[in-house]
């Protein structure tokens, strides 16, 4: 029997769509990160109000 990785939708999975799939996590947890910070910031200003930016 033919393992997955030797047939054509095999090659086509681990060659392009697994890295798009990491490329797209690698995104997803850089937003992730840039709206915590920005959740921070709005978080610090309000309960600090007088030294907001």
């Amino acid at each position: 029997m033919t393992e997955f990785f030797q047939t054509g939708m095999g090659r086509k999975f681990y060659e392009r769509d697994v890295p798009k799939l990491a490329e797209s996590l690698a995104t997803i947890a850089e937003q992730l990160a840039r709206l915590n910070l920005n959740i921070e910031k709005l978080n610090e200003n309000m309960n600090n109000p007088e030294q907001a930016d």
